[in-house]
């Protein structure tokens, strides 16, 4: 099985070269073990430059030797794009390298895409008609350019018809454990797991999510209410009083509203509350029925659900999960 690494300007080596020597460590065990896996066909990863250089710079500087170049192979079995942490514009920019991962796609290849990797899988179009997920800072921004994708932004892991797609950061070794079970041998992508001490019962990104609301939309109108509503978590604020401090009619600022953030002021609202409640269970050691108060909440059960609903966790179960004491 050939698997190509591709590495470009700009790119995360920290994935690209993490998920390239989980597969090296992979095809290690395998011949360790060859009788304890069925591995069928030996695994040939190399790297390969996204440009027509054989040295590329990552996200932070750093410069990466590569194998070759992606104009000079015939479609891999696999294509793995690793993720950047800037500037969209510009690795977009690379439009031969975007038409050749479309290519090898339509010449069988499969195409494993990690973090904000999926912008560059949009780009080609294969992602029209379809779900994807990306990192979840980024899921404004993808919603924004591809429109015709449907973005599941709480996703860990999509798997899309030879399209594989991972959130964000170190959810790329969750999907290369998810690579190794279906493409080279399933007891095997359950060892390394344990090898590597991956815990692959991560399927959400919302427990790892940071409410910052969308605030770079230029309307400082809906800004004044977004600024109003972080303030003012504790309270009970109604549209026809958010509409009447911003002096607009009701209709135009939900319109307005939902235009500039994506969600509705009561989403947002809830978003909020979520989002201070979680700063208070990592700062202090008061009780859950008393930070659901200091939020807007009288009754315990909806507050639970509210935060069940935004962070993919019960309000006790990610307190155990994420505050030590």
């Amino acid at each position: 099985m050939r698997v190509v690494f591709l590495a470009y300007p700009k790119c995360s080596l920290w994935s690209l070269i993490g998920s390239y020597e989980m597969l090296q460590k992979t095809n290690r065990i395998a011949q360790i073990y060859s009788d304890k896996f069925n591995v069928k066909e030996p695994i040939c990863p190399i790297t390969a430059s996204g440009t027509r250089e054989t040295r590329i710079e990552g996200s932070y500087g750093n410069f990466m030797e590569v194998d070759t170049s992606i104009f000079d192979i015939d479609a891999p079995d696999l294509l793995v794009i690793p993720g950047f942490d800037r500037d969209i514009p510009s690795v977009l920019s690379n439009t031969a390298m975007i038409e050749k991962v479309r290519e090898f796609y339509e010449a069988g290849s499969a195409i494993a895409s990690f973090c904000t990797g999926s912008f560059i899988l949009a780009a080609t179009g294969l992602l029209d008609g379809k779900m994807a997920t990306t990192h979840w800072v980024y899921s404004r921004e993808f919603e924004r350019m591809f429109p015709k994708t449907k973005l599941l932004a709480d996703r860990m892991l999509i798997d899309n018809d030879r399209l594989y797609m991972s959130g964000g950061a170190s959810s790329f070794q969750n999907l290369m454990i998810y690579l190794i079970e279906k493409y080279i041998d399933k007891a095997l992508g359950v060892f390394m797991s344990k090898i590597l001490l991956i815990d692959t019962d991560r399927y959400l990104q919302s427990p790892y999510t940071i409410f910052y609301g969308q605030k770079t939309h230029g309307d400082s109108s809906v800004l004044l209410a977004q600024e109003f509503i972080e303030s003012h978590v504790a309270d009970f604020i109604s549209i026809d009083e958010l509409a009447c401090i911003v002096n607009m009619s009701k209709r135009n600022f939900l319109r307005r509203f939902k235009q500039a953030t994506g969600d509705t002021p009561f989403v947002y609202m809830q978003r909020a509350k979520v989002e201070a409640a979680k700063s208070m269970m990592e700062d202090s050691s008061a009780l859950l029925t008393e930070i659901a108060e200091k939020i807007g909440y009288d009754d315990f059960s909806s507050f639970r659900k509210a935060f069940k609903k935004h962070t993919g966790l019960s309000p006790l179960f990610y307190r155990k999960k994420y505050v030590f004491r």
